[in-house]
């Protein structure tokens, strides 16, 4: 009997090393703080031309930067994946507001926005990289990361005196690196995108995008597979120059039938939200929230923190659906991490908080 026990503890402790390992242990479920998403009071305006595309841009934020707290509020960029333009909110504690500055990012080329950054120096957009998905037709546009100066003063664009944006500069060095890299190579062209199963999506489409040490890290929705999504970092003025992009690319356990949809620098690594990939069978994967390592490269440590439980949240009228797009962090504590989402699919971001258990 004795015997018999002592092999039942040897099991229990193996296999509770491989889910450790593995990152696929269980973690408890966080509900959002508030159950109705913020008010923005009239939301976000457009120039779309009808209602109708109004409410679709309102609907698509897909990418948050926040600079540092300027007296009690934070202010933080906003990009959408449809029309051409960004924009600032002030983030209170329990609140925010729309602020009225337009930010055009790429003169009139819907860039298809999907990550934003910020380091202390600029503010970073980029486009997808993907193919257009009815038709796998190539989206030039897309292929492109945006970066402008900030003001420091009021932590949105800086401006010149013709009121341009300062510093702006747009990259297209991205899309030949994952043309010649051999984790990406085989996702780029046509026919990828035409083997797209249920299962997974065969081209590359990227989600994320957060900024440390000088280095940018994009995060990718697809290629997602064997349970493990892509992160690929370069040397962020090398990308707006000439100079070594220095490439590094990492696997990230984020579980099946998901992929990253944002990334945030934070004191120990990355904050990573990944939710689910772009294979159509897997619409129905939650969103999860975990820490990765970033100073381990070829196999990222990643634990998960918590599963975002989204079960009491309340539609209003010109939301659509809840897809969690941007990740801000809103504080670093010892204990905790408490975080903003906003989600593609419900008008002006419908922004939600958590509160993180580290």
């Amino acid at each position: 009997m004795r015997r018999n026990a002592k092999l039942w503890v040897v099991i229990f402790l193996l296999v509770s090393h491989s889910l450790f390992a593995s990152g696929a242990g269980a973690v408890d479920a966080v509900a959002p703080e508030n159950d109705e998403p913020w008010d923005a009071g009239a939301g976000f305006s457009f120039d779309a031309g009808t209602k109708k595309k109004e409410d679709k841009a309102r609907r698509s934020a897909s990418g948050v930067a926040c600079r540092g707290t300027i007296e009690d509020r934070r202010v933080c960029l906003v990009a959408f994946d449809e029309g051409v333009e960004a924009r600032f909110i002030v983030v209170r504690r329990d609140a925010y507001e729309i602020d009225k500055d337009r930010v055009t990012l790429a003169n009139g080329r819907e860039l298809d926005a999907e990550g934003a950054a910020a380091d202390r120096k600029y503010y970073y957009v980029t486009g997808s990289h993907s193919r257009k998905r009815r038709n796998c037709e190539e989206n030039r546009d897309s292929r492109q990361v945006i970066r402008f100066a900030f003001d420091p003063l009021t932590g949105k664009a800086s401006r010149t005196s013709s009121g341009a944006l300062d510093g702006y500069a747009a990259s297209d060095r991205l899309w030949p690196l994952l043309e010649s890299l051999p984790e990406f190579r085989e996702h780029v062209d046509k026919q990828a995108c035409e083997r797209s199963g249920s299962k997974e999506k065969g081209d590359v489409d990227i989600e994320g995008l957060a900024v440390a040490d000088g280095r940018l890290y994009f995060g990718f929705r697809s290629p997602a597979k064997d349970r493990k999504a892509y992160v690929l970092s370069v040397t962020a003025n090398a990308l707006f120059g000439n100079g070594a992009l220095e490439p590094a690319v990492t696997k990230i356990e984020v579980g099946e039938g998901r992929g990253v949809r944002d990334l945030q620098a934070v004191e120990d690594g990355f904050l990573v939200l990944a939710g689910p990939d772009d294979g159509t069978d897997n619409a129905g994967r939650g969103w999860v929230v975990g820490l990765w390592d970033r100073k381990k490269s070829e196999a990222a440590e990643f634990r998960k923190l918590a599963r975002l439980d989204l079960t009491k949240v309340k539609l209003r009228e010109c939301d659509k659906e809840i897809k969690l797009e941007a990740l801000a962090v809103l504080e670093d504590d010892k204990d905790h991490y408490r975080i903003l989402i906003l989600s593609d699919g419900m008008c002006d971001g419908g922004p939600l908080t958590f509160r993180i258990p580290r």
